[in-house]
């Protein structure tokens, strides 16, 4: 239990989201980023609160209090200076502006889908002849086409795709780029959690596989966020062969963090063995 009581404290605790979120990030920028003497005696890693106060351009109080949870609704000027003082990309720099919301924006969410527009849905998904997941905010495969359905075959389990990653066992040799996937796949669940990192579904999700994969627990406290639009996807699938697959993300508005993840071929190789999937004898 050890290792899982550092990981919940770490996405949920600590001072809330913000708080671990910010000490998290201090750590990860180096001084002579910021041009700051390294320094023989520094005691931390990354920078120390009062260079992040300075460079945000806040008092060394109040960013202390910001850290311990003490202050949690930071305005927008201090949001801003502290986004350049931790070198955050835009992903991150919004994830940032999130936690700094807080409950406003967590009490705002749109309502999730209704039964008849699910249903649209999952006809659109079946409409479509190239493979296509439905996932929702916590990275669950809730719906997908046949040929979506069959493009992971092999892979177990099969319901959510962070769980697929990093615990179905053939997954390392299945994704080629396994360890780059892998990293995003994290800062991807973390950007879709937003400020809901305390929620009951994600805290079991985080829990199991922290329980069962050190690369994911190391990647989960960094706390790197991903936003997923576009990405190259290589395959080695157990029945076609190689698999070159631009994944493009396309947001459901008003569904509470639903997208669908659609699928098309890179090259003429992938054009050709995507509808032998339907095929499981060829």
């Amino acid at each position: 239990m050890e290792v899982l009581s550092k990981v919940v404290s770490n996405h949920g605790g600590g001072g809330g989201p913000l708080a671990v979120f910010l000490r998290a990030r201090r750590r990860q920028v180096r001084p002579e980023q910021h041009r700051l003497a390294p320094g023989v005696r520094r005691q931390v890693p990354g920078l120390r609160r009062d260079e992040v106060a300075v460079l945000a351009g806040i008092s060394t109080d109040y960013y202390v209090r910001l850290e311990q949870g003490r202050e949690r609704r930071p305005s927008r000027t201090v949001v801003d200076g502290l986004c350049e003082a931790l070198l955050l990309d835009p992903a991150a720099a919004r994830h940032l502006r999130a936690l700094a919301a807080g409950e406003a924006v967590a009490n705002t969410a749109a309502p999730g889908m209704d039964r008849t527009r699910s249903a649209d849905v999952h006809r659109l998904l079946d409409s479509m002849t190239m493979p296509a997941l439905l996932m929702n905010r916590w990275l669950d495969i809730v719906g997908s086409n046949a040929p979506g359905a069959l493009l992971y075959e092999g892979l177990e389990p099969r319901d959510n795709y962070a769980r697929m990653v990093f615990l179905a066992p053939q997954a390392p040799s299945f994704f080629v780029d396994w360890p780059e996937l892998a990293h995003c796949m994290v800062a991807a669940l973390r950007a879709q959690a937003g400020y809901e990192s305390g929620a009951s579904r994600l805290t079991e999700l985080v829990d199991e596989l922290a329980a069962h994969s050190a690369e994911f627990t190391t990647s989960w406290n960094t706390h790197h966020v991903y936003e997923k639009t576009m990405e190259r996807k290589l395959l080695r699938h157990p029945r076609v062969g190689p698999l070159a697959l631009h994944q493009h993300v396309l947001e459901l508005p008003g569904s509470e963090g639903h997208s669908i993840w659609a699928h098309h071929p890179v090259d003429a190789a992938t054009s050709n063995a995507l509808p032998r999937l339907r095929h499981p004898r060829d």
